[in-house]
């Protein structure tokens, strides 16, 4: 086995598994920032339904 190849497969392996970690997080806070908007916008909008029941009684 060559030595560059004994030290490339570990930082191979590190590196492909610090992406893998890198794109789950990224994915998870990308669903989190989504939950987090969606989450706004039905609070805006049910605020403002309310508001526009209460100005017309």
């Amino acid at each position: 086995m060559p030595a560059w190849l004994r030290i490339g497969v570990p930082v191979l392996i590190l590196l492909m598994t610090g992406a893998l970690l890198i794109w789950l997080i990224g994915t998870f806070l990308g669903f989190i920032v989504k939950l987090l908007i969606g989450s706004l916008v039905v609070v805006g909008f049910v605020a403002l339904i309310r508001g526009e029941r209460s100005s017309r009684v």
